[in-house]
């Protein structure tokens, strides 16, 4: 056959396949949700999807004793006050330097080679406190944690025993997580918090629920008044039998005088 026999036939093959109205587009791969667990040290940290590898696991501090599992670590006090700190571990340094996962520190230490400077200028820019010239809302780590997840983008992030529940510094420091909890939900962020947790806990809602707010209040109010009563009735108890018990080392000093005075002489 000839070229320009073959031409035509070429030309002719392809006038019968139909025209598509659009390229066909590439299958695009779906990005893999970016799901974060953060650690705190009460026990719900055994909720911690540990066996679950898309999950990252995030923990401060001495976790490490405890957890079996992390991704990223968290030592946010100066070096200076945790290594003169005799409540700590005496390896704790030894433990991070030996770590092989990014530690979020004040700044990078050469002989930590994990650590990782944490980013708190940006993140102070990124979420600045509402009043002019206040410092950043950070009083505890975990808020840290929260933020620096918002800001790498996680979908998901689950609070893991961060309870908060003492009347310590837990109490203090609650409202500074709550308030980072409530940035991640504005963002659309699904967070997730057990309830052995104290965090983003209410008994009764205000205004709706006052008549059963006001009736706990007087019941806790009759027990508190009791348990008071019952003290007072103990001290009371107390302070008699001190007394008493002065009264009969007083008396029992007296014998010892007379029989001292008043002993047979020995033949």
């Amino acid at each position: 056959m000839k070229k320009e026999q073959l031409e035509e036939a070429v030309a002719k093959r392809k006038a019968t396949i139909p025209a598509l109205e659009a390229p066909i587009a590439p299958i695009a791969a779906t990005p893999p949700v970016k799901k974060v667990a953060i650690l705190g040290f009460t026990e719900s940290w055994r909720l911690a999807p540990f066996d679950d590898e898309s999950w990252e696991i995030w923990g401060l501090n001495e976790l490490y004793i405890t957890i079996p599992r992390w991704t990223r670590w968290f030592e946010i006090h100066d070096r200076a006050v945790y290594e003169a700190d005799k409540k700590r571990v005496s390896d704790h340094v030894q433990r991070l330097m030996a770590m092989e996962c990014p530690i979020y520190m004040q700044r990078h230490w050469d002989d930590i080679p994990g650590s990782v400077e944490y980013p708190l200028n940006a993140l102070a820019q990124m979420f600045p406190n509402p009043t002019p010239g206040a410092k950043p809302y950070l009083t505890n780590t975990i808020t840290y944690m929260i933020l620096l997840a918002i800001a790498e983008g996680f979908q998901s992030i689950k609070l893991c025993g961060v309870n908060m529940s003492h009347d310590s510094e837990y109490a203090q420091q609650r409202p500074s997580c709550e308030w980072a909890v409530g940035l991640a939900q504005g963002r659309g962020i699904n967070v997730w918090i057990p309830m052995e947790s104290d965090l983003m806990k209410t008994n009764y809602l205000y205004g709706f629920e006052e008549e059963q707010a006001n009736a706990f209040d007087a019941k806790l109010a009759s027990r508190k008044k009791e348990l008071q009563d019952r003290l007072n009735g103990l001290d009371a108890q107390m302070n008699n039998l001190n007394a008493a018990r002065e009264q009969h080392r007083g008396a029992l000093q007296d014998a010892e005088h007379l029989h001292k005075i008043w002993r047979s002489t020995p033949h």
